[in-house]
């Protein structure tokens, strides 16, 4: 008889161990996807840090044209900063940043679908517009 209950209490601890085992087993499962989201999040930081330093990547630093005309040709010759494929215009504005007008150019990637603004600082207009001043 103290056979019979020496394996129950085998079988009964050896489940418990299991169950233990598939709880650590998810546990870790969780903390590794938990890791790698954050990993994630950090390089698309990186990166978006990283693209509003290159030139044009933000207002503070416009990629200087000699005119409206050369903003489009110029934008769809840079490559996208994520895959380095072919961007396209999707959608080209002024405006006005810190009292300076911009081009704004929004860039579509067709390969991996990032998108991201480019802005330029047309020269003649800075000239007109110092013309206008003095008359």
């Amino acid at each position: 008889m103290p056979w019979v209950q020496i394996g129950l209490a085998l079988a009964v601890l050896s489940a418990i161990a299991w169950i233990v085992f598939l709880v650590g087993q998810r546990a870790r499962v969780v903390e590794r996807n938990r890791r790698a989201l954050a990993d994630e999040a950090e390089a698309a930081r990186l990166r978006d840090r990283r693209e509003e330093r290159i030139p044009g990547g933000n207002p503070r630093h416009p990629i200087e044209v000699a005119s409206a005309a050369v903003v489009e040709p110029r934008a769809s010759s840079l490559p996208c900063p994520r895959c380095a494929s072919p961007a396209h215009v999707d959608t080209h504005e002024v405006e006005t940043h810190e009292g300076r007008r911009l081009r704004v150019v929004n860039m579509k990637c067709g390969t991996c679908s990032h998108r991201r603004p480019l802005y330029f600082f047309v020269r003649s207009s800075e000239i007109r517009r110092d013309a206008n001043e003095l008359n």
